[in-house]
């Protein structure tokens, strides 16, 4: 399966990655979190839908550890994933996608 995580996705989790380790005791916990979810979608990407778009579905996947959900879409023909935003699961509205 051809992984790819987009721009927007890119500079959200360099953001949020450098927040942990400035600012949590367990430095490493979120790039762990992200490993474990990746291997969870590689092997069952069709999880949960949270919008379907008519053309195209976006799925979303949380990160149960650190409270970030992962916002992406699956093109089961062509076996590609790409992660499209990271969003904290707890702050109240959902990304522009």
């Amino acid at each position: 399966m051809k992984f790819e995580i987009s721009r927007r996705a890119r500079r959200e989790l360099e953001r949020i990655n450098r927040w942990w380790i400035e600012n949590r005791d367990s430095r490493g916990l979120f790039v762990r979190d992200l490993a474990q979810a990746e291997m969870h979608l590689r092997t069952a990407p069709e999880s949960e839908v949270w919008r379907n778009r008519g053309d195209h579905v976006i799925r979303r996947w949380l990160l149960p550890k650190t409270g970030y959900h992962l916002y992406y879409r699956y093109d089961a023909a062509q076996k590609h994933l790409v992660i499209l935003a990271v969003w904290g699961a707890t702050r109240g509205t959902t990304p522009r996608l």
